[in-house]
């Protein structure tokens, strides 16, 4: 038996593969972070951060190509736009990462010729990832406060960012989710695979910036949460939502503040001063509050 949403995540693998993963102990199948396919070469899981090869086949190309129709139920096609941003969101919110040959066209990537590589996340959702202690220094006096969370990969800023929105939603904030990538709430054909909670609204697939000024004019929110800011756009969407009265949270990559304060975009993002509450994430996860 495979734990269950690891599974649902290897739905689409060869039956070999799938008997691979049984091959893990429970412990191992409970923490198994991504699935990880390169074409010639071995299969390997992530755990702790950490490869772990699997079995002793090495993957043909085709497999991959055959992983990813299996995937998209056959109907690739369907999910061009997202794999033109490298990925595909499957039922239970995990995500599939797409390497390979492209066609390009303009600077623009069209769609892949050939598939070399396929990371499968395996989606989990932590309840009470965001504590009681954290809750309230963002929501303090009957205020939801603009909060930003660095980090560097892997400590878990998307996760804690869409418990934080769980929660203040089932509390009756009305909160927007500007979910470029399907992270947050991974909709499946409508329908999140995430508890986002009970008030909450979700544009999924378009850019950050343009969802985030869609949500703002259409569904009046209190708040509105972006998982990475990574653009100029990004900054001014976050400051048109504070100039509206709409608290925000959201994550940026980087180790500490210090490393924040030496990246010229996030410099900017000092200077506008959305956020009034900025915290680190520690090795251990550990939620460090630094102003």
């Amino acid at each position: 038996m495979l734990e269950k949403r690891l599974e649902q995540a290897a739905g689409c693998l060869p039956p070999q593969l799938r008997t691979a993963l049984r091959n893990l102990s429970a412990v191992e199948q409970a923490r198994c972070e991504e699935i990880r396919l390169r074409a010639g070469q071995l299969p390997a899981v992530t755990i702790g951060g950490q490869e772990l090869l699997l079995g002793s086949q090495r993957l043909a190309q085709g497999e991959l190509e055959e992983t990813l129709r299996r995937a998209t139920a056959y109907s690739v096609h369907t999910f061009a736009d997202s794999l033109r941003q490298g990925f595909v969101t499957v039922q239970g919110g995990h995500r599939i990462g797409v390497c390979g040959q492209t066609a390009v066209q303009e600077g623009k990537l069209l769609s892949y010729r050939h598939i070399s590589s396929l990371n499968i996340r395996v989606a989990r959702q932590v309840p009470g990832a965001a504590d009681a202690a954290l809750l309230g220094q963002i929501w303090e006096g009957g205020q939801v406060h603009s909060a930003l969370f660095l980090a560097p990969p892997g400590r878990g800023k998307t996760t804690l960012l869409r418990d934080l929105a769980r929660q203040l939603s089932d509390s009756g904030i009305r909160t927007a989710l500007a979910d470029e990538r399907a992270e947050l709430a991974a909709l499946y054909e409508g329908v999140p695979q995430f508890d986002i909670g009970t008030h909450t609204d979700v544009i999924d697939g378009c850019p950050k910036a343009e969802a985030a000024m869609i949500l703002i004019k259409t569904m009046s929110p209190q708040l509105l949460v972006l998982d990475e800011i990574t653009s100029e756009r990004d900054v001014r969407a976050a400051e048109c939502a504070s100039h509206c009265g709409t608290a925000v949270l959201a994550s940026a990559h980087a180790w500490d503040m210090d490393d924040f304060r030496l990246r010229p975009l996030y410099r900017r993002l000092l200077d506008t001063q959305i956020f009034t509450r900025i915290f680190c994430i520690g090795n251990d996860r550990k939620i460090i509050p630094i102003v």
